[in-house]
């Protein structure tokens, strides 16, 4: 009797603990284990998203040549010396005919017979950013995938109108929660280049994309048990860029570029509610990002080719920090480095260039990308 009367009670008190176990696990579940993956990934993917796109259509907009330019790229050579790089290949741009040499022709002729100096390109580029965050109550890892084609159109010796398209694929595992979310969506950047002098030139860049997101999270239901809930949703993305750009050269063989520039860049999320009876419903959201950024490059060159480094400052105004509602705290940094070093091709007729950047001197985030433009002169 007293051997029955002893196992109840400790039945009673497994049981008891159990419940315990249970409701200790609902209850102090962290709160970012609560929240959607974009909740806490909108903070960092919309510019690590713009930047790809921004940059490729600058890079390919500073290596602009026309392929009647070489003559009166020559007569620049004082200022720029475009022309000391080569002699034996008098017909291909030099390193110096970048979108301030290319149209440097004052006279605005071109090819030195009167004509306006009018040419059209195509080109085509491919982009991958990593970017992840380390902080563990934020942390996610991944990255975004972009394939861009544009057109462009060269008149007057001064002017660049030009439009590109793309897709685009970003793919990241929101360790955070214990989720992943995958976005997918087109885009539409339309862009102009205008030479102020012989060094100077202003570009502005626009944008425009629709995209979709499918995203998933894990909670817990019960003592090791868990459960996914996921939910989808649309949203629009749209973006500005201008630059103040000058090029100049130091000797036969250096050239300095320095830019200042400001980005704004905007999303529009649709409201959505997860699929779980555990999930919960979001209201539609608005995103904007105001960015000044200061560039310096320097580049060597030799023949038809060149090879370049650059370190850009970037600050966020207004940044959007996550707060928690207690613990540890992101450090919600809006400032940071971006440095570049790459190589770039002037052939006849074809210009290449292949880029690699990392950001620096930004608490909690780490970001690698490569990206490769080909372009050609119709």
């Amino acid at each position: 009797m007293l051997q029955k009367t002893l196992g109840r009670i400790l039945g009673c008190a497994l049981l008891s603990y159990g419940s315990t176990a249970l409701a200790f696990t609902l209850i102090t579940l962290p709160q970012e284990q609560l929240t959607p993956s974009t909740t806490i990934t909108d903070s960092f993917t919309l510019n690590a998203q713009v930047q790809p796109i921004a940059g490729t259509i600058r890079a390919q907009l500073l290596s602009h040549r026309r392929p009647k330019a070489s003559v009166k790229t020559a007569q620049l050579g004082r200022m720029l010396a475009a022309n000391d790089y080569t002699n034996a290949y008098s017909n291909s741009r030099s390193d110096f005919d970048t979108l301030a040499a290319a149209l440097g022709d004052t006279l605005g002729t071109g090819d030195g017979s009167g004509g306006g100096g009018d040419s059209e390109s195509l080109w085509i580029s491919t982009a991958s950013n990593s970017l992840e965050n380390t902080f563990s109550r934020t942390a996610f890892y991944g990255a975004t995938q972009n394939v861009l084609v544009g057109f462009d159109s060269t008149w007057s010796a001064k002017y660049v109108l030009g439009i590109s398209g793309g897709y685009e694929a970003s793919n990241y595992v929101t360790t955070f929660n214990s989720g992943n979310e995958k976005t997918r969506g087109y885009n539409v950047n339309p862009y102009f280049a205008w030479l102020l002098s012989d060094a100077w030139s202003l570009d502005l860049i626009g944008g425009y994309g629709r995209f979709s997101t499918d995203q998933s999270r894990t909670v817990g239901t019960g003592l090791l048990t868990t459960q996914a809930v996921d939910s989808d949703f649309s949203s629009k993305r749209s973006f500005a860029s201008t630059n103040l750009t000058n090029v100049s050269a130091l000797g036969s063989n250096w050239k300095l570029t320095g830019s200042l520039g400001y980005q704004w860049s905007k999303r529009d999320q649709d409201g959505y509610t997860e699929s779980s009876a555990l999930g919960s419903t979001v209201a539609e959201s608005k995103q904007t990002s105001k960015q000044w950024n200061l560039l310096g490059e320097v580049a060597y060159g030799q023949g038809n080719s060149e090879t370049f480094f650059g370190a850009r400052y970037e600050d966020i105004r207004d940044y959007q920090k996550i707060e928690f509602a207690t613990g540890e705290q992101p450090a919600n940094d809006p400032t940071s480095f971006l440095l570049a070093a790459g190589w770039r091709y002037f052939g006849k007729g074809l210009t290449a260039s292949f880029v690699f950047s990392g950001r620096v001197a930004q608490e909690q985030v780490k970001e690698h990308g490569f990206s490769m433009v080909l372009r050609v002169d119709l």
